[in-house]
Formats: C-alpha cells, structure tokens, sequence
C-alpha cells in the first residue's frame, strides 16, 4: 500500500510540474508575442514620425523660410509668424555685429551649403542652395518656433505618414496621434490621445527642431489591421488560477491518499479487532461444549457453570454480531428503524438483566435505576444502544466496578467508575474505527464501531449522544431522545 501510494504521489507531481511547464512555456511565448506586436506596432508609430518631421521641415523651409527671405533680400517687408527677425551677413568676409559662436557657425553653413544653423537657443535659416554661387551678402532669418504649428497642421493635411500599401490603404493620418511640444508646452496636438504603451517618445535632434520633443501613437483600433489580431493580452491571472487549481487538485489527491492508507489501516485494526473478539467467546464455547460432550464433567456444578459459560460467551457473540450488523447497514445507508410506544425504563432494565452474565464475568455489578418513560422508538435499535454503551463500560473499566444505568424523562445514561474520556477526545470516539491510544496500548480488545453504531442509531431516532465526566470519576454517557 505504501509503495502504491509513493508511486501515485510520484505521477501526481509529475503532472503537476508538467502543467507547470507548459504553463510557463506557453506565458512566455504570450510575452514574446506581446513584445514582438508591441515592437511592430511602435515601428510604425516611429516611421509615422519620421515622415511628420520631414515633411515638417519641408514645409517650413520651403514654403515658409525660402519665400521670407526672399522679398526681405527683394526689400519688401515680411509680417510672418515665423520670422523673428532678418538680418545680413557678408559671405566673403567677417560679420563683426555676430556673436563669435554664430560667426564660426554661419562660416561652416555657408562653407558646406547647409541652410539652417543651430545657435544657442535659436534656429537660423540662410537662402543657400547646394551648387549656387553665393552673392556677397544675403539674408538670414532668426526663425520663431511659435510659427511651426501652421506648417505641421498642413504636413497632416498634405504628406500621408504611413505607407498606403499599409493594411490595404484602410490607414489615414486621422489614425495617428502627433503631438510636439517644446519642453514647457504642447505646439502642437491632433486629435485623439496618446497611448504610452504602443506609441513612441522622442527628442529631435534635426537643426530646425532641435531639443523638440515628439510623440506618436496609432490608435487601439486600427492595431488589428497591422497586426493580425492585435496586440495579445497577457493572461497571466488565468495561468496562475490554472497553477493554483492544479495545485488544490494535487493536495487534495494527496489527502485523499493519506486518508485511504488511514482507513485501510483503521479497517484492517477493525478485521484483527473483530477476529480477536470472536475468537475468545469461540474458543471458549468449543472448550465447553466439548467437555460436556466428553463428559469430563465432575459434578452437577461443574455441568452448570460450562453451560452457564456457553451461553454467556454466545450472548457476547450474538452482540457483536448485531454490532457489525447494524454498522453494515450505517455504512450502506440502508439503516432503517420503525419507531412503536415503547416503555424505555422497562427496555433498559430488559436489556441490563440480559447483559448481567457478560458483566459478572468481570464482577461488574449494573445497578438500574430507570423512571417510566413512554416514547416512540425501535426497541431492537435501543436494545442495541444501551447493549453497546454496557460493553464499553465493562471492557474499558476496572474490575468490580459499580455501572448504573439510568433513564430519567427522555434521556437515558449509564455511568462508570473507568479512566473516563479525556475532554479533546469526546468528539471523536463517536467515530468509525475510533479508538483511544491507550486502549491500544492496553491491549483491549475492541473494533471501535460500538460507539458509531451508538450515535448512527441515536440519530436516526432525531437524538444525540453526548459524553461527559462522570460524578464518580467515570465517564457517564448520555442520550437525548
């Protein structure tokens, strides 16, 4: 039993880290594939930003800055947003009304054909063109970020930020949320709100936009047509309820286990309990019986006590066997009374007289002490509970005691003068195969279903039994009908 119990244990823990396993597998691959549409999806957010800033850059250089500077170098006057102020600088010499850093500045942008200069804290636009031949002077412009939103608000109108090949053309900038501020405030904002989870964050470092800070997302719900069923949820709540069940089922399988291997054992102390039981009032009888078949008998007296044995030792029989009798049918569920007015004073004392050559054998003597008490009960049932609750007083008590069994209105006790029933047992005496340590320890021979069949029988008449400590150091059990 205990190597099949192992074995079960074993293969239960197996399954329990082979769930474990798979459980962990399959969040990991939920992660990467969250991870990977999550990447996918902040790819394109980033290359919708990308063509945000190149378009806007186009649209400030090309129909704002290079238009300006060219009626300021024609003499017209410019009222534009964008342009902060003008100013001139000789591309063949040096410009002494600059700053140093903006004078060494303009001298590289003019030397490498770059139109836009980055100074401290200001973006400059010079009118220069890759292979033009520059002119002794031109124009440059002191460009004013709080011109920018009119140039971004028309990149959204005019540049498309996202392939058209993309989702089969579904896909519009009205889907992409574009936000640009400056460090202290938003520009710039489009409709919609920025999810922090698929969208991108970035600081730009082009010379027209330098220090700028841009953010892009694409909204929730055009993420399925990018990618196929959208971004996964983590189900990592049902992974660990999964877990957790599966452990619940594990232990409770364990427990299971332990408790057949407990009742295995209970049920085989009950065959060697009823073995033992039998056999003494057995062998007693065959002794006897077979001394009067002899005829080894010496005297009148001697003829008498081995018949007076022989029917003691067959009443104890006969007990035990309506015990394991009526414990059958409790554990079938096919217990059955049929309740009639009985005078339960007067089935006790019945009972007592019938069960005296079992308690003289120990020199036990039952004193009675019973009132009329008209109920309705099975009177083989009660019979049988006050037989039970007799055998135990006399079994586990001293010898010589003095039991008094009792009926008094509708309760029915017997008290003892034995070790008593210690406070944190009472409750579970009443159980199957129940019995106490030291009875063990003594060696009494007993099944432990007497008292089991007492309450089976007790409830099934809607009573109940109780155990208490007796007035004389005993125990006294008491039934409430």
């Amino acid at each position: 039993m205990r190597s099949r119990t192992s074995l079960i244990v074993a293969l239960l823990g197996a399954s329990f880290l082979t769930t474990a396993f798979i459980a962990a597998r399959a969040l990991m691959t939920a992660v990467y594939q969250r991870e990977t549409a999550v990447r996918v999806i902040r790819d394109f957010a980033n290359l919708a930003g990308d063509e945000f800033v190149q378009g806007a850059e186009a649209q400030i250089v090309y129909y704002g800055c290079y238009p300006a500077a060219l009626k300021i170098a024609a003499g017209e006057s410019v009222k534009s947003p964008l342009v902060r102020r003008s100013f001139t600088i000789a591309t063949r010499g040096p410009n002494p009304a600059l700053p140093d850093d903006l004078q060494s500045q303009l001298a590289a942008a003019l030397r490498d054909r770059e139109p836009l200069v980055r100074g401290r804290s200001s973006t400059y636009y010079l009118p220069i063109a890759p292979r033009m031949e520059l002119p002794p002077k031109i124009v440059g412009l002191e460009l004013d970020p709080a011109g920018f939103p009119h140039y971004f608000e028309n990149v959204m109108i005019m540049r498309r930020l996202l392939p058209k090949s993309l989702a089969r053309g579904q896909l519009s900038n009205s889907d992409v949320f574009v936000r640009v501020s400056d460090g202290r405030k938003p520009l710039f904002v489009t409709r919609g709100t920025f999810d922090s989870d698929l969208g991108i964050r970035r600081t730009l470092d082009s010379p027209l936009l330098h220090g700028f800070t841009l953010d892009v997302s694409l909204a929730r719900a055009v993420v399925p047509l990018i990618v196929l069923g959208g971004v996964p949820r983590l189900t990592l709540p049902l992974y660990v309820v999964m877990l957790v069940v599966n452990g619940g089922l594990l232990v409770t399988a364990v427990l299971q286990l332990r408790k057949e291997r407990a009742l295995a054992r209970l049920r085989s102390d009950f065959i060697s309990g009823v073995s033992h039981e039998l056999r003494t009032p057995l062998t007693q009888i065959r002794m006897f019986a077979e001394t009067l078949l002899l005829d080894r008998v010496r005297s009148d007296d001697e003829r008498h006590r081995s018949l007076t044995i022989i029917d003691q030792e067959t009443r104890r029989l006969a007990h035990l066997v309506d015990n394991i009798l009526q414990f059958s049918r409790g554990e079938r569920g096919t217990l059955q009374i049929a309740p009639a007015a009985h005078d339960l004073g007067a089935l006790v004392r019945e009972t007592v007289d019938a069960f005296l050559p079992i308690a003289s054998a120990r020199g036990v003597a039952i004193e009675v002490d019973v009132e009329e008490s008209i109920m309705n009960i099975d009177a083989d049932a009660m019979r049988q509970v006050v037989l039970n609750l007799l055998d135990n007083a006399v079994k586990y008590g001293p010898p010589h005691q003095r039991v008094i069994a009792g009926v008094r209105g509708r309760e029915l006790f017997v008290d003892d003068q034995g070790p008593g029933i210690p406070p944190n047992e009472r409750a579970a005496i009443f159980e199957r195969y129940r019995r106490l340590d030291r009875d063990r320890e003594r060696a009494i021979a007993g099944m432990g279903i007497g008292l089991s069949v007492v309450r089976e029988l007790v409830a099934a008449h809607g009573g109940r039994v109780r155990v208490e400590s007796g007035s004389r150091g005993g125990a006294r059990f008491v039934v409430t009908l």
